[in-house]
């Protein structure tokens, strides 16, 4: 009989702990995993960040700079406006080369979603911010009535929204962010003024009630935020300061956004590889112990086959293949549980974190399947190793006395 039908034997009967071996390994693996498909994920969701940014510098009411960050990050759902008069003198500032308005507007509900959603509404004349982001079956001119939406927002069966009563078309799907701008949807400043005016017959106002009346369009009064991008010799932190000087607002820069976002996936990868470095070590060291546990009670077990005419190689290569299947079972079902859990509540760990979080492609998981599939094997088949050679290197008569015990 060969050698690995021995080993499978031994663990379908198993009465020597090899359970507890297979549960060590499964926990690590799925660590491995887990711990790799995260680092992974925020990585890839801060680089698109930067690509996605758009704008140098926001330009948003005193005391708002928070909560736009909250939708560039989460798609938290807020309001505020600011007068559009700043627009030009924002314009005149030394070191701005373009600038867009937007505005923010949150639905009391949608038939995509179980919550409020962000409305964004952004001028297609001046915008560089969200335009580069559609994807290619977008034509440059909206119609009346159409929206664009983020990755994360859903659509019904005629492709329709409805907000505040009322049902747009989707002309197309944004391309994922990993932020929380997959949770939005963008419509152009003439659809946006439809909205506030259907948002203010609900309840829901934005700017000045009064210019709600007439023929007087809301959005050249009030806005919710200017996107500023320099000149490329300019400062962005000068420039900054120049707004914050001459205007009565507020600024966020996209490199302290950037920051802050780096610095806190860098802070969670550092103790996701603490607690990969610690749980390899920790459970190396157990399962060490626990296979030398494992040879030391089936010792007549090794002097039945030394009798039987096995050589100490062969002992060490049964003990080895039994600790690589047992290996390499934990890593398959640990890698396994681990895409179930990470995949299957990918948007709640994405919100729960409050960072960009983009799923990984294919080489990144089998890359991480890879790296969990090889520690694994290595952290039970270097103490197998070392159980095999002691089990090897007993002589056989003191097995057998031992083994009467």
């Amino acid at each position: 009989m060969r050698i690995i039908d021995i080993a499978l034997k031994k663990i379908k009967n198993d009465r020597t702990g090899g359970v507890a071996a297979l549960v060590f390994a499964i926990v690590l693996s799925f660590t491995i995993f887990v711990g790799t498909i995260l680092s992974n994920s925020l990585s890839a969701g801060s680089n698109n960040l930067k690509d996605r940014l758009g704008a140098d510098i926001a330009v948003v009411p005193k005391g708002q700079e928070q909560n736009y960050q909250g939708i560039l990050l989460s798609g938290e759902p807020v309001e505020y406006s600011i007068e559009r008069s700043l627009e030009d003198d924002i314009r005149a500032i030394d070191g701005v080369k373009e600038v867009t308005p937007v505005v923010y507007l949150a639905s009391l509900a949608a038939t995509c979603c179980s919550a409020p959603v962000q409305i964004i509404g952004y001028d297609p004349k001046t915008d560089f911010v969200t335009t580069p982001w559609i994807s290619e079956k977008y034509t440059t001119s909206l119609s009346d009535g159409n929206l664009v939406i983020g990755s994360n927002i859903a659509v019904d069966d005629n492709n329709e929204l409805s907000f505040f009563g009322r049902k747009y078309g989707v002309k197309a799907k944004l391309n994922k962010t990993g932020t929380g701008m997959d949770k939005s949807v963008y419509v152009t400043f003439d659809v946006m003024e439809q909205m506030i005016a259907d948002a203010r017959d609900k309840g829901v106002e934005f700017g000045d009630s009064s210019l709600g009346d007439g023929d007087g369009r809301i959005t050249d009064s009030y806005v919710s935020a200017f996107l500023v991008r320099v000149e490329p010799t300019a400062n962005p932190e000068y420039v900054s300061a120049l707004i914050l000087r001459n205007t009565p607002a507020g600024v966020v820069q996209s490199r302290n956004v950037i920051s802050s976002v780096t610095d806190g996936i860098g802070l969670i990868s550092k103790v996701i590889a603490v607690i990969i470095i610690g749980a390899m070590i920790l459970f190396t060291i157990v399962t060490a112990v626990l296979h030398l546990f494992r040879t030391n009670i089936r010792k007549k077990e090794w002097a039945t086959f030394r009798m039987m005419g096995a050589s100490d190689n062969w002992i060490l290569a049964l003990i080895v293949t039994e600790t690589i299947l047992l290996s390499f079972i934990g890593a398959i079902i640990g890698i396994d549980l681990g895409a179930l859990i990470i995949f299957s509540y990918s948007e709640y760990i994405s919100f729960q974190i409050g960072l960009p979080y983009i799923t990984s492609g294919f080489a990144d998981i089998l890359k991480a399947v890879l790296i969990s599939a090889v520690f694994t094997l290595v952290s039970g088949v270097v103490p197998g190793i070392i159980a095999g050679i002691v089990a090897g290197e007993t002589e056989c008569y003191e097995l057998m006395r031992e083994g009467e015990f």
